[in-house]
């Protein structure tokens, strides 16, 4: 009896952890998937606090840093708070809800010259859909 539950708590773990794809129009706090030929380049949007739902980063302050975490030069305008209390390294905290969503560095782009580092789970991506 042990085995078969066992097996029957494997299977639904299991089922229970496949990614969902959503589109620009769900509020839900899921993550969204892209497919091999589909990027964030190709892709205007916005990332959300996985918290709060609030508006953090803009897919024009993106950038390919060759890191796991999303890369952005920059957030939007009073949205995240700059924590430089800790050693050697600045945290950033949405400044909603206060969650930590990441740190600054300072190997970005020209741009700035500030890489912020901000965990993909701290993010939701909504896509913008462009109407013609």
């Amino acid at each position: 009896m042990k085995i078969i539950s066992l097996i029957f708590i494997t299977i639904l773990y299991l089922t229970g952890c496949n990614n969902v794809k959503i589109d620009g129009k769900n509020n839900s706090k899921k993550k969204i998937e892209f497919s091999e030929n589909e990027t964030l380049e190709n892709n205007n949007g916005i990332f959300y606090c996985a918290i709060c739902n609030s508006p953090l980063y803009k897919t024009e302050n993106n950038y390919q840093s060759m890191l796991d975490d999303e890369s952005f030069d920059k957030a939007i305008d009073g949205k995240v708070d700059f924590n430089q209390d800790f050693k050697k390294k600045t945290k950033l905290k949405c400044k909603n809800c206060g969650t930590i969503i990441g740190n600054v560095w300072d190997d970005g782009p020209v741009s700035t010259g500030n890489r912020h580092c901000v965990s993909k789970n701290s993010l939701i991506f909504k896509k913008i859909l462009n109407e013609k």
